[in-house]
């Protein structure tokens, strides 16, 4: 009786053994395939990668990919705003700028090199005060060098004034002073760059499009009785309902960095 029972005994324990060996087998070939897997999903993933980092732009896909998310432009503004970037302006080595905020942007983007602007800057406060870091006022900052163009861009923070001929009256004052500063420079007067409809909207101290169009009306027309060049470069990147698109800006006035570069080449190329 005794040797039946470690008889059975043994024939469980190896069946038992023949079923751990079975389980052992069937995880390690469950492991083994999802290596596999992982190893293909991997690789997958890097192909794409690579595909789409060397993949060339051309102008068919500059269009498609600027009208899904750049809406009211041309189709050639579309496409130049995918190939803009990391455009260097040689153009402006001996060029100063000169302006507010929206001027600024050229500076804090590497675009141009003599930038002096700040923000909030007016045709009046340009004469007492200060960029950011300077001892001299920003009009004085053109006795930094010899410049042979300056562009003067001012009126975004004007155009809330209630009597635009004072406006007019005081950026005349500042082309006289740069004029006395840089006597060999050829001057441009730059338009005021469009805003977005909402921004137009809040109509904050009477910033909004209509006062910003009667504002460059006026500069235009200050340009051409002071033997100046006018360049309209709000017309580079305005919507074609007359506003900036929405996706340009952050805050519906200061563009990014891509747009800021479509619009200083539209100055190289008008200059």
């Amino acid at each position: 009786m005794k040797k039946n029972n470690n008889r059975l005994i043994g024939i469980i324990a190896l069946i038992l053994v023949i079923i751990i060996i079975f389980i052992i087998s069937l995880v390690i070939k469950g492991t083994g395939d999802k290596e596999e897997e992982t190893q293909t999903v991997t690789f997958s993933s890097t192909e794409t990668a690579t595909e789409l980092t060397t993949l060339p732009i051309t102008s068919e896909t500059s269009t498609q990919t600027a009208s899904e998310t750049e809406p009211g432009l041309s189709s050639a503004d579309e496409s130049q705003s995918s190939s803009a970037v990391n455009v260097e302006f040689s153009e402006f080595e001996n060029c100063a700028f000169l302006g507010n905020s929206r001027l600024l942007a050229l500076g804090n983007y590497d675009i141009a090199p003599h930038v002096f602007a700040k923000v909030g800057l007016t045709v009046k406060t340009v004469f007492t005060d200060r960029a950011e870091g300077s001892s001299v006022t920003v009009i004085d900052e053109l006795y930094s060098g010899k410049y042979d163009k300056v562009f003067i861009m001012f009126g975004d923070n004007e155009c809330g004034w209630p009597n635009l001929d004072v406006f007019i009256d005081n950026y005349r004052d500042v082309i006289n002073a740069v004029r006395s500063r840089q006597p060999s420079a050829k001057i441009y007067l730059l338009s005021c760059l469009p805003i977005s409809q909402a921004k137009s909207a809040k109509n904050t101290y009477g910033y909004n499009m209509d006062a910003l169009n009667s504002v460059n009306e006026r500069v235009s027309q200050l340009a051409a009785d002071e033997g100046l060049t006018y360049i309209d470069c709000g017309s580079s990147v305005r919507g074609s309902d007359g506003y900036l698109p929405d996706s340009y800006s952050t805050d519906g006035c200061h563009m990014k960095k891509e747009y800021n570069i479509i619009w200083a080449k539209y100055i190289a190329d008008n200059m």
